[in-house]
């Protein structure tokens, strides 16, 4: 009993010291550094967390799309910023291509 009492307690320190800096992390950190991130830092963290966003994966309609829709929403933003901000998501958060080509080879005899 005391043997998993100790095991417990280790796998929560565990994953504790893990999340911890994931937690700590500003919408700074979780997105890409590049053109147009501070507009994207300015306009969307106002409403939302970046890490909500950072991690999504979208082409550049789609991300056309969810920023014309949070703009709809009451995000304010000039027109020149929602340009930026789509090209930015666009460009550092994209949706992988399904269809890439790979070096993979296939099994021999298939």
């Amino acid at each position: 009993m005391n043997l998993r009492i100790s095991l417990a307690a280790a796998a929560a320190a565990l994953c504790l010291v893990a999340v911890g800096p994931v937690l700590a992390q500003t919408p700074d950190d979780a997105l890409p550094a590049g053109p147009g991130r501070d507009v994207v830092v300015r306009v969307c963290t106002t409403c939302h967390d970046a890490t909500q966003f950072a991690f999504a994966r979208h082409t550049a309609d789609e991300w056309d799309s969810e920023v014309t829709k949070m703009q709809g929403a009451g995000a304010e933003m000039t027109a020149e910023e929602q340009v930026a901000i789509t090209a930015y998501l666009a460009k550092y958060l994209p949706k992988p291509a399904l269809d890439a080509p790979s070096d993979a080879k296939p099994p021999p005899g298939r």
